[in-house]
């Protein structure tokens, strides 16, 4: 029965095709002038673009933390550090009958994203914090957590995600094991401070995570790069709950008259009892961000957008109406293209990439229809990739499809409010890169919407005029 209707359909397509080909010298000729559909391009977009600071951000719950130690004459310099909470691995923990310390290495898990010179040198300093950080802490970007000066850890050298960490691992009632981990950073931590504060510490400060963590308050990291000549990095930490982070204790312990190897941790998680935060300092004296950030008023030739709550570019367009009075058009592609300025790029890449968003009513961000997600009313999001924003080697540009967020302005579905670009995780998908400020370390320099710049920001709209 299928084969027959799909028969039937075929010879009643073919009979209408035959028909409407008898007289082959008038076809197109019945096609009414006034109903014509052409299609047209238009280039004349005015755009205003700014320099404006980020603000500042609380840095509690991040996904991904930053640390490290960046200057260059363009962006000027940066600084993270962090301020991370110890979870104690269980309650009523003991250490055993006179147990002797063999080594503590604090352990980082790397969240796979640097930027900066990555054959700089570091120098890893630990601190022990002051006070202890509560939910109710501050937790801004710009706020600083006192530390006790004496240096608790410390260790030199580069920045290396990429080569697994050969580390040998204990195991009880046999022969130790080495084995190949993932990519992460190693601290040691001074014998004495994990003597007196943890092995010989008074035993209630271990009855649970409350007291302990009212005992031992916290640990400062921090990361600074050895060599001045060199523009340094910021590197991202993880702290999730897959992560590896931790500070780990290898002891040897009596029972009865055997002596048994242990390891005890204590995890780094960015949870309510165990909150981080982070400080991240920008200082921008003498560069032309500083300029542009003291005289908002007059548009540059360039542009820029800095991660870790920096610096975006507001953007503008400002003849939207001449699209509005073409009359009845159906926009077909619209592309934003922002140009990476020649000899901006040689000490720091350009971010891996950029995102792009709005603002509405209340100046709150909001995503543009041509990424936003599929759901009931909303069909017309592009995927990230074909939204745009990732950073092209060859062109030395940026692109996004605005097609759809044209469209709904042309057709006053939406009020214009202005444009951002910031800096964007790589990895982010959708909404999820929303909030891009504060989870990539990526900044770049970008052209600008003035006339006369060399490396202007264009929107190249194509479209369809209905008579």
């Amino acid at each position: 029965m299928k084969l027959y209707k799909l028969d039937l359909l075929t010879l009643l397509v073919s009979l209408f095709i035959l028909s409407g080909c008898q007289n082959q010298d008038g076809v197109g000729l019945e096609v009414d002038p006034a109903n014509a559909i052409n299609g047209y391009t238009f280039n004349n977009t005015n755009i205003k673009s700014q320099t404006v600071p980020e603000g500042v951000v609380n840095t509690l719950y991040l996904q991904k933390h930053p640390l490290g130690d960046l200057t260059d004459d363009i962006f000027g310099k940066t600084n993270a550090s962090l301020a991370v909470s110890l979870k104690l691995p269980s309650d009523t923990l003991k250490f055993g009958t006179e147990p002797e310390l063999d080594s503590a290495v604090l352990i980082l898990g790397y969240a796979k994203e640097f930027t900066g010179d990555s054959t700089t040198t570091f120098k890893f300093d630990v601190h022990q914090l002051n006070e202890k950080l509560t939910t109710s802490s501050d937790f801004s970007n710009t706020t600083t957590h006192a530390f006790n000066p004496l240096v608790i850890g410390t260790k030199t050298g580069r920045v290396n995600f990429r080569d697994s960490v050969k580390v040998t691992s204990i195991v009880t009632g046999g022969p130790d094991v080495t084995t190949a981990l993932a990519p992460h950073l190693r601290i040691p931590i001074s014998g004495s401070f994990i003597k007196e504060n943890f092995l010989n510490g008074n035993p209630d400060n271990f009855k649970n995570n409350y007291l302990f963590s009212n005992f031992i308050k916290g640990l400062q990291i921090s990361m600074t790069k050895v060599e001045a000549d060199k523009v340094g990095g910021i590197t991202l930490l993880d702290f999730t709950a897959t992560s590896i982070s931790r500070l780990e204790l290898y002891y040897k312990s009596k029972n009865d008259t055997k002596i048994d190897t242990i390891v005890t941790s204590f995890t780094i998680q960015n949870l309510n009892a165990t909150p981080i935060a982070a400080t991240i300092i920008h200082t921008f004296d003498g560069t032309d961000i500083k300029t542009q950030l003291d005289n908002p008023q007059p548009e540059s030739d360039i542009t820029y957008v800095q991660s870790l709550a920096g610096v975006r570019t507001k953007l503008n367009i400002t003849n939207l109406q001449e699209l509005k009075d073409l009359g009845n058009i159906i926009i077909n592609k619209a592309e934003l293209v922002i140009p990476v300025p020649d000899g901006t790029y040689n000490k720091v890449a350009p971010a891996t990439r950029i995102y792009l968003y709005t603002t509405d009513i209340a100046g709150q961000r909001a995503i543009l229809p041509d990424n936003a997600p599929f759901s009931g009313t909303e069909v017309r999001g592009l995927s990230d990739l074909e939204y745009g924003g990732y950073y092209d080697a060859t062109t030395k540009n940026y692109k996004f499809i605005i097609t759809s967020y044209l469209q709904d302005i042309i057709r006053n579905k939406i009020i214009p409010y202005d444009l951002y670009l910031s800096a964007a995780d790589p990895s982010a998908t959708g909404p999820n890169a929303f909030n891009p400020y504060y989870t990539s370390t990526g900044r770049t320099v970008l052209g600008s919407g003035k006339s006369t710049s060399t490396f202007k920001i264009k929107l190249n709209v194509m479209y369809t005029k209905v008579n």
